[in-house]
This record gives structure tokens, sequence and C-alpha cells, in this order.
């Protein structure tokens, strides 16, 4: 008997070790959710409405231990009339003003991502609205904001009241939630102008190369006011103030130069522009090909002037932009095919040139009148060759440039797009618009656009690729065939711009109709 009890005991014993033993090994701790909530008030002195303030500070506390980011420029007490200090213990935030309040006077207190919780770092903007006399301040202006090119609503944009139309810093500001509206509250009553913009360096300045939106018609704030405002931003275009040039090859050179000059006025030391083969790339913008290798260039432009040395190496002669594949639709007869540098000869051997038929392999050779060369471009004649699929073919050493390089070998396929490949599209426009633009987009990139047109009009998108496509009119108020943003300088802008609400699949050897009515 006396034995099994000892038995019975020693086995209790290692049961107990060994859950003692699982109960002490080290592991880790699995985590939550990531908190992105941020830190919220739980009281505060004087309260959000309070009247008749008469405090020397103000105490905030929250639900969180919090840390501060930038105090000095994101604690921001408006009107700003009086100097404050702020000390910070646990979760509880001080303000201790430094001067008595004014009086008879509504006060806003922002914590403009001035207060971050400690693990995540979460912030918002904070506003606490109170008065020193026995009537608070409490008009209130609503705004919706919008990507003025996309449509889509915008988060995170600060929206600032401003008492003139020169005036840097808002009087009253918020900033857009998740769904882009934004209210703005505890307002006297007067005439404001207003912005919009996304202040990323959180000045609360509207820097000329923010993404914004800004008015030069104020509105009327008072009791009886209660619109709500629909504000596009966009990312202006900032001008240049000098000319801006770089060398894109040895042999080519790309400038840029600022708003009101031409490039009619563009002069090369010892070279004239005038003799110079150039590709436009917009209306500031070109691509200048020299015949001849220069070590640095000057360029003037009225009063500007550039000077620029050619850092790029002499590099084999190769294609600017190298494919290995080209799409040719109906009525394409030419291929160009465009150099890093001038060329000087051609070859002109058998075969040099050729194009070999996939589908049977025959090969035909392509001649000197199909074969056409300027500059640092090759322009190849294939109006009478028959293919559905064919190789071009370039033999190595087929021409040369001015520095003694050659071409390496070169085959590239071609693919020639019948009228039964490809779909039609008819697009009936019924709209106001004075001038207007319509352009077809694949994958927000514009494929074909058709311009000049006013009032509705019905137009005709034809040898389209099967695929989804996006429709979007500009409403061209300047003429430029293009969409222009938001203008800091004079407040022109941003050009309105619609979206059909649907896509639209084309289908090879199909025409389809849409309908796109705008409504402004």
């Amino acid at each position: 008997m006396a034995r099994k009890i000892m038995y019975m005991l020693a086995y209790r014993y290692i049961i107990i070790s060994i859950l003692l033993s699982a109960c002490a090994q080290v592991g880790s701790i699995s985590g939550g959710p990531k908190d992105d909530i941020p830190p919220r008030i739980v009281s505060c002195s004087p309260f959000d409405g309070q009247k008749m303030v008469k405090s020397t500070q103000m105490t905030i506390e929250f639900d969180e231990f919090i840390k501060l980011q930038n105090p000095s420029e994101n604690i921001i007490l408006l009107p700003a009339n009086i100097e404050y200090d702020y000390m910070l213990k646990g979760k509880t935030l001080r303000i201790e003003f430094q001067e008595k309040l004014k009086e008879n006077t509504t006060y806003s207190l922002y914590l403009n991502g001035a207060v971050q919780d400690i693990t995540e770092g979460n912030d918002t903007l904070i506003q606490v609205a109170f008065s020193t006399g026995k009537e608070i301040d409490n008009n209130e202006a609503y705004f919706f904001v919008s990507d003025g090119y996309s449509g889509k609503k915008k988060k995170n944009v600060l929206i600032g009241l401003y008492d003139s139309i020169g005036q840097t810093e808002p009087t009253y500001f918020s900033k857009t939630d998740d769904n882009g509206y934004s209210k703005l509250r505890a307002i006297k009553e007067g005439r404001f102008f207003y912005a919009a913009f996304i202040d990323e360096n959180k000045n609360r300045i509207k820097d000329n190369d923010e993404i914004q939106f800004a008015s030069t018609q104020p509105i009327l704030l008072d009791s009886t006011y209660s619109d709500t405002l629909n504000l596009f931003v966009t990312k202006p275009n900032i001008n240049l103030s000098s000319i801006d040039a770089s060398y894109i090859t040895p042999y080519i050179v790309e400038i840029k130069i600022p708003q009101y000059y031409s490039f009619k006025d563009l002069k090369f030391n010892e070279v004239k522009s005038d003799v110079l083969d150039s590709l436009s790339y917009g209306e500031k913008t070109r691509r200048f090909i020299f015949p001849i290798y220069k070590e640095a260039i000057e360029l003037e432009l009225d009063s500007l002037n550039k000077k620029l040395r050619n850092d790029k190496d002499i590099e084999e002669l190769t294609l600017i932009k190298s494919f290995k594949r080209l799409k040719l639709f109906p009525d394409e007869s030419f291929i160009n095919l465009d150099f890093n540098a001038p060329i000087d000869s051609l070859r002109f051997d058998q075969d040099d040139f050729n194009l070999m038929n996939i589908i049977d392999s025959t090969t035909t050779s392509l001649d000197s009148s199909q074969i056409n060369v300027k500059l640092n471009r090759i322009e190849l004649n294939i109006k009478d060759q028959a293919f559905k699929k064919a190789v071009l073919r370039i033999d190595s050493a087929a021409f040369y440039a001015q520095n003694g390089s050659c071409n390496n070998k070169m085959n590239i396929l071609l693919e020639r797009k019948s009228e039964e490949d490809l779909g039609t599209l008819s697009v009936k426009v019924d709209t106001e618009l004075e001038s207007w633009f319509i352009e077809l987009l694949q994958d927000d990139k514009s494929i074909s656009m058709q311009s000049s047109f006013s009032k509705s009009h019905s137009i005709l998108f034809e040898n389209i690729e099967p695929g989804s496509y996006s429709i979007s009119i500009v409403g061209d108020e300047n003429i430029n065939n293009r969409w222009d943003p938001f203008s800091p300088f004079d407040y022109s802008g941003p050009e309105k711009r619609f979206v059909l609400g649907r896509t639209i699949k084309v289908k090879a050897n199909w025409e389809h109709e849409v309908d796109f009515k705008i409504s402004e």
C-alpha cells in the first residue's frame, strides 16, 4: 500500500513539473490589428463651444499617451493676436496664454497634425472653438474636393478661408475627409476668399508647386449660407524662367523654353537654328539634331543664355527607342527608324534591307528608291509590299554615322492590320461647350485625339484595335488642344474634363455607337 502511494505521488510530481515547464517557455506574443485611430480628446477646458471664457490656459486630455510633432508650427491659435506656450505631460497637453485674451472674440485652437500617438504616429486635424463673450461665431462653410483631371475625390486637402485675396495664411482652415468633404465652422460673418491645396510642407501657405485651386470670387458667410462648393484641384504647370537643355545623345539636344518665348528666336553659337532638324515634343519642348559632333554649344533666347557641354560618349549607332515589334495600320506605307546620330552613308548592297514574309518565307529586297535618309532618320517605303506578318531584316554595317560607327544587325517583326482586324467607334456628343476636344484612352493613356469642336457633334474613331477603352472630353477654353490645370499666376483653369461613365469594349470588324451627354 505504501509503495502504491509513493508511485502515485511520483506520478503527480512528474505531471506538475511538465506543466510548470510548459508555462515557463519563452515565446513571441502576437499583436492585434494595427492601430490606425488617431488620439481623441477625453476632456478639454475650456471645452469646444464654451462662452464667457476667462481662462489663462487650456488643458486637453487625450485617450492615450501622445507625442508632439513640430508643435511650434502645428499648434495654432487663431486669431493670432496673443502669444502662448505649450507643455505635454503623459496624456495631457497644456496651452498657457502669455497675454490676456481679447474680449468678445471667438478663438479656435488648431492641432494641425501636432498630436500623434506614440506607437503608430497617427495624427489628425483637431479644432477647439471657444468665445470670450456671450456669443460665439457659428457660421459654417462646406466644400467637396475632387481631382480636376480624374474626377476622383481627394482627401487631406487643406481648405482655407482668407480675409483678402493676397493673404498668405488662412484665417480659418480645415481638411477634407476620406470622402473629399470638409466643413469649416466657428466662422464670423463676412466675406471670404477660399483656396484648396495639399499642404505638403505643412506651412499653411499655398505654394505654387503644390496641388491646388483658388478663386478670385469671394463668398459671403452668414446664418443663411448653406451651399457646398465643389472644388477641383490640380498640379500647376510651373513655368520655366530660363532655358532648360540637355543632351539626349551625343548629337541630339532637348530644349525647353519658358512661356511667352518662341523657338523661332532661339540662336545657337556657330550653328544656324533654321538649318537644324527638330522634333516637337509639345509647344515649349523640342529636340534638335546636330549634323556633326560638338563638344559644347551656347544657346541664346532674347536675354536668356545657356551653355551646354556635351557629356555624352560617342556611342554605337543604335535606335533612340529600341523595339522589336511594330504594328502597321491600314494605309500606313512608311516605317521611320530614328537613330542616335545622323546617318552619313548607306551601303546599298543587295539584301541589306529586306522583308521576309513569315507565312511563306519569301524574301523581298528593298531598293534605293524605297529608302530615304534625313539626318538621323531612315524612312522605308513598304507601300507595295503585301504581307500579314513579316520580318524587316537590316544587315550589319548597312549604314554608317558621321563618326564612323555602323549599325548592328536588326530584325523587326512587322504585323499589318487589316480593317477586318480592327473596330470602329462612333461617339455622339451632346454638349453646349463652345470649344472642346475628345480623347480615346486605354489604361489612362491617350490613343487618339480629335479637336476643334463646338457644341454637339458626332465623332468617328476608326481602325481601333480590339480592347477596353474610355472616353474623355475637355472644355478647351483657350483652344490650345490640351488640358490645362489651375494656374496660380493668373487663377485660370483648371479646364473642365468629363469622362464617360463606362468602359467601351471594342471588337474586331465591329462598329460601336456611344452617346455622350455632358451636363455642366
